[in-house]
């Protein structure tokens, strides 16, 4: 569905990314894990086309999805065709109501096919229908960070591309979100997921790739990664010493929750 190949993008003299490549296969969850100046967020706003309005500038590479090239597109040109973005921070529209915000959302959408989304958004997040009255600024962090992701499926993306989805929320309520991008990819939706928890990332996602100072310096199943060394120790807090026990355990706890045959689709 979405293919990255040797993507450099820099902020003035500053390279963020180098020579990058990855692929979101169709219906597929991919995490990119890295420590905070890895490039992950760069590489999100270069797939969305918002890099510009950050002063980035795309050096060489191309980014591909259904076979259209993405990095000659604008943003809502990008959105069109199906790709949307949620970004860190969680971005919503703090004076207007829930029910507002998921309407802006779906502004390219019309008619009885917004309110299908709508209520689809509502049934994925019913503490959002509850409080659809209520003005944003008053919901927890955790209702906000459901509402910006309802809000980006009102566009119905065939991709959506998630900027730290856990970040400042509670345990309990990053547990949630992870259940909610498994159940928005079990509708079909793929998933391209920028996190710092590495945990949850892995638990969720098909396939990972670890970014450090721009550049991809590991890929392979989250299974996969999840069992390496760099990852448990840099990502999970397992330091080398862990005896065999312990890696074990740390493994399970971040498997993602796949079966072999669907995850044989994407690794052969």
């Amino acid at each position: 569905m979405l293919s990255v190949a040797e993507l450099s993008v820099r902020y003035g003299a500053i390279r963020a990314l180098e020579r990058v490549s990855l692929d979101v296969p169709d219906e597929a969850i991919v995490a990119v894990l890295g420590s905070n100046g890895a490039g992950k967020s760069t590489l999100l706003r270069a797939i969305s086309g918002t890099h510009k309005l950050h002063k980035g500038r795309i050096d060489a590479g191309t980014i591909t999805h259904d076979g259209q090239r993405l990095d000659k597109l604008n943003p809502a040109a990008t959105v069109a065709r199906g790709v949307v973005q949620v970004p860190e921070g969680r971005r919503i529209f703090g004076r207007l109501t829930v029910e507002e915000n998921l309407r802006a959302g779906g502004m390219g959408v019309k008619g009885r096919t917004q309110a299908g989304a709508r209520d689809r958004v509502f049934d994925l997040f019913p503490r959002l229908r509850e409080r659809r009255s209520q003005l944003a600024a008053l919901l927890s962090g955790g209702e906000q960070q459901m509402l910006a992701i309802g809000r980006a499926l009102m566009a119905n993306p065939k991709l959506l591309l998630l900027d730290e989805p856990s970040l400042g929320l509670a345990p309990q309520v990053v547990e949630q979100i992870g259940e909610i991008i498994l159940e928005i990819n079990r509708h079909g939706t793929s998933v391209l997921l920028v996190e710092q928890n590495a945990s949850m990332a892995l638990r969720v996602a098909d396939l990972a790739y670890v970014l450090d100072v721009g550049e991809v310096s590991l890929h392979g199943s989250a299974e996969e990664l999840a069992a390496s060394d760099k990852v448990q120790r840099l990502y999970l807090g397992h330091g080398a010493e862990d005896d065999a026990a312990g890696d074990e355990r740390a493994a399970a706890g971040t498997a993602p929750r796949r079966s072999v045959a669907r995850l044989s689709r994407w690794t052969g």
